[in-house]
């Protein structure tokens, strides 16, 4: 396995004259670059995976390549037919290159990086001739894997349901035989499954969602009641189909020209398809029964309860990475790393984890304090630009399960919440700041032009923007122990972002 870039002259570092990534073409690859241990056009594509991303082929691709390669020549019967559920950019991508990839592992030390071969078929689902749908019934079909991020589910956000009245939802009714949501895709590929008998696949959530399977596993339920006529479809689910609980971790940032150019340096062939990840995997995967990958191969963990593995990432990392997006942006720092450098968000970032978030979770001091400082470390990964704007994205979504549960419980033992409460306001105030040009600034969320002219209807008075904000059920829930209390803080801490540098408040809290 490499450690270092591989000094190449300035047009082969520039991919201009390097061969392109194939199957034909890896056995010219560096001869220190680890390559699949299998062929990969051998592969049977049993693994059916909705959202052909940066974290799917950083996280579950690469482990199963790892488990293909521990079972030998059994393990070919684990290929991944791995599809776009809407753009075809990164499909264009892969096709020319056979599905081949570089897996570029980074932290302080350097680069290993390696060539990923696991995906035995790219699919563009909006011009797949056979249908996502067709693809799930097929009787070589034994696992559905899922990462289309926590909005891809359509939920609402207080309740977890499906959300029966959405636009897309009411579409893939309208028009069942093309479904485009993945619960849309996952009913109609389970009804003709149905139909054709045999035993359905394994359907595996590894998006952040609280209680992940059981969640996903109720949306399908719900949108096959909707279905006119669907003859007790989702009875039929719940008595027959498996959504194990998942939880996942990997930091996986968006690929960019340098992920490129490390790529062409470090295999010696243009691969236009790369990925980079940090060196930590976790993967925890509660009561699946049947054949699958030995994902063991890779550290998965194979558990009879996910739910305190997922709580503390959830509540932990994700949680933290909210805050530290929110209030990172608003100090103009960029990057994950680039806000944890920062001693007073260091602190912060700490106090956060410790003293709020890891009072809720029944983990020991030692154990807590040893999550906390891993954690830490991995934010810290000079390596790894995971850009802020992009982790704030889509906080409607997240808030629920990530900040408000554990502030909620912290209220109800009397405990404090400052850190939380500091980290909502920095998040509201994104939607009533505008840049010097006048023109808003951009916080990506499904509810963000609601939330904008909530803000510019009340302007300045703070208070009423707390209150108006919390009293978003759909959002946060029920109204929290001393709602009064939490609306009068909030709106405080709203005014201090107005009126005082975010690192001086940052500060002060994580003094406190």
């Amino acid at each position: 396995m490499s450690d270092t870039l591989h000094p190449l002259d300035h047009d082969r570092m520039a991919g201009k004259t390097l061969t392109r990534l194939t199957r034909d073409t890896l056995d010219a690859a560096h001869a220190d670059i680890r390559r699949p241990g299998y062929d990969p056009a051998a592969l049977v594509p049993s693994i059916l995976h909705l959202g052909c991303g940066a974290f799917h082929r950083g996280h579950q691709a690469w482990a199963t390549q790892r488990a293909i390669e521990a079972e030998g020549a059994g393990g070919l019967r684990w290929g991944i037919a791995s599809a776009a559920l809407r753009r075809r950019t990164t499909p264009d991508l892969l096709w020319p290159q056979d599905g081949l990839y570089t897996l570029m592992r980074r932290d302080e030390t350097g680069t290993k990086a390696e060539i990923v071969g696991s995906l035995a078929e790219i699919v563009h689902a909006p011009s797949d001739a056979i249908g996502l749908p067709a693809r799930l019934a097929d009787e070589r079909t034994r696992i559905v894997t899922l990462t289309v991020t926590a909005d891809g589910y359509l939920l609402e956000p207080s309740t977890g349901r499906l959300q029966a009245d959405h636009a897309a939802i009411r579409a893939d009714l309208d028009t069942p035989a093309q479904p485009q949501t993945p619960v849309g895709i996952l009913a109609a590929g389970l009804a003709e499954k149905r139909r054709l008998g045999g035993t359905p696949p394994v359907i595996l959530s590894c998006d952040n969602l609280a209680a992940n399977g059981r969640t996903l596993r109720q949306a399908v339920m719900d949108f096959a009641d909707l279905i006119p006529h669907s003859d007790g479809l989702s009875g039929w689910i719940a008595a027959n189909v498996q959504f194990p609980e998942t939880m996942v971790d990997r930091i996986v940032p968006v690929p960019g020209d340098a992920d490129i150019e490390d790529a062409a340096r470090l295999a010696g062939l243009r691969d236009l398809a790369p990925v980079s990840c940090e060196p930590f995997l976790q993967w925890v995967i509660e009561a699946f029964d049947g054949p699958r990958p030995a994902w063991e191969a890779a550290g998965a963990q194979f558990v009879t309860d996910v739910a305190p593995f997922e709580q503390a990432k959830l509540r932990l990392l994700n949680g933290s990475h909210m805050l530290l997006a929110y209030l990172g942006a608003l100090a103009g720092l960029p990057t994950i790393a680039d806000t944890v450098d920062d001693p007073d968000f260091h602190r912060f970032i700490e106090r956060f984890m410790l003293r709020e978030q890891g009072a809720t979770l029944s983990l020991s001091e030692s154990e807590l304090g040893g999550y906390v400082g891993e954690l830490l470390h991995r934010l810290h990964n000079p390596a790894i630009r995971h850009e802020v704007d992009r982790i704030g994205r889509n906080g409607s979504v997240k808030l629920a399960t990530r900040l408000m549960a554990p502030m909620r419980e912290n209220l109800l033992a009397g405990r404090d919440v400052r850190c939380t409460t500091l980290g909502l306001a920095a998040w509201i105030r994104w939607f009533a700041l505008r840049d010097t040009s006048g023109t808003e600034v951009r916080l990506n969320d499904p509810q963000a032009a609601d939330f904008r002219a909530l803000c510019e209807r009340i302007g300045e008075n703070f208070d009423a923007q707390a209150s108006a904000f919390l009293d978003m059920e759909e959002v946060f829930g029920p109204p929290l122990p001393n709602h009064g209390r939490v609306v009068a803080e909030l709106g405080a801490a709203l005014r201090a972002l107005h009126e005082r540098d975010v690192r001086d408040l940052v500060a002060e809290a994580a003094a406190a």
